[in-house]
């Protein structure tokens, strides 16, 4: 007898290395059975799963009904986020940041070296000789500017393949780089929270949909549907998937270990009141983004904020495009 679960056999069990092990099920015409270690495949077995690959679909399915949002983490088969511009950002949000130590990071990733000497020797920022080293590019575009320039392009490069029937991926990614912007912007001018985790939570704030359309996109193309008929799109997606762009997004934070501030940002960013005054913020630059881009009439969010506002996010807006879209 085998354990379809764990592979014990008969003889393991009735070993002194498992006295007291039974078999919870077992079938005599095929030999098979459920040990008493495996008691979760259990369920498996009474819906007649009798092959290893059988009970790997249940627990999947059961996986994928009690909690959709690791479900679609664990079974994304995404690439991970660079280690080295998660190192790179928290020196950037150090006390003790140091110029040194970043270009040691940088020059350990050939792919992430080759593209800040290219973002350095661009159109926009290549006013002067050819650049060879990663420091000229930091001096010349500025440390966190080009840190911001090397993930904008590398989280876009994750979601390519995105079906263009289901989402206009230039629309998408314009409008988290407007929310970006915005952010940092008004950030800066507020003095409030940390502009670099506010410009990321900008750039990152609706990635749970990508997620979504990667793998379930049949179930959600009813959500988008019914979204551009004018539903409420986060709690449609409550309603119909369990959960929201913006937890699947914060569980993917998660997974990529960045810090709790951008898990909480991006978590709330459609929730019903904001709990911070960065999160508020958050949604100030993510509504000016739907107004702007959109086209909303005269009246709405943008046309209330001064022209020092509004023109140095444009301006940033701008530069991120030529760059990065």
């Amino acid at each position: 007898m085998i354990c379809i679960s764990c592979g014990r056999t008969h003889r393991y069990i009735a070993s002194s290395i498992d006295q007291g092990m039974h078999w919870l099920r077992q079938d005599e015409s095929t030999r098979l059975g459920i040990c008493s270690f495996c008691q979760d495949a259990v369920d498996a077995w009474d819906q007649g799963a009798r092959d290893v690959r059988d009970l790997a679909n249940a627990r999947l399915k059961k996986e994928r009904e009690t909690d959709l949002p690791g479900w679609l983490i664990k079974h994304a088969k995404l690439p991970s986020l660079p280690h080295v511009l998660i190192e790179v950002y928290k020196e950037l949000e150090s006390e003790t940041a140091g110029i040194e130590r970043i270009i040691q990071l940088l020059e350990t990733d050939p792919g992430l070296t080759a593209r800040a000497l290219q973002l350095g020797n661009s159109a926009y920022y290549g006013a002067g000789k050819q650049i060879t080293r990663v420091e000229d590019a930091i001096l010349r575009v500025g440390p966190f500017d080009l840190w911001a320039l090397l993930i904008s392009t590398e989280v876009k490069s994750l979601f390519f393949g995105i079906r263009p029937d289901l989402m206009d991926m230039n629309s998408f990614w314009r409008h988290a780089l407007f929310t970006a912007c915005a952010c940092r912007i008004l950030a800066e001018q507020q003095r409030l929270g940390s502009a670099g985790d506010l410009f990321v939570a900008g750039l990152l704030h609706d990635i749970g949909k990508l997620l979504f359309l990667q793998l379930m996109p049949i179930e959600y193309v009813e959500v988008i549907h019914r979204r551009n008929c004018g539903d409420k799109g986060a709690e449609l997606e409550v309603e119909r998937l369990g959960v929201s762009h913006a937890q699947l997004g914060a569980r993917l934070f998660e997974a990529w270990q960045l810090p709790e501030a951008l898990i909480t940002l991006t978590a709330g960013h459609h929730g019903p009141a904001p709990a911070s005054e960065p999160l508020a913020l958050l949604r100030q630059a993510d509504a000016l983004a739907h107004t702007y881009l959109d086209q909303k009439p005269a009246g709405s969010e943008s046309h209330a904020l001064p022209d020092r506002t509004l023109q140095p996010i444009l301006t940033l807006f701008q530069q991120l495009t030529e760059l990065v879209l």
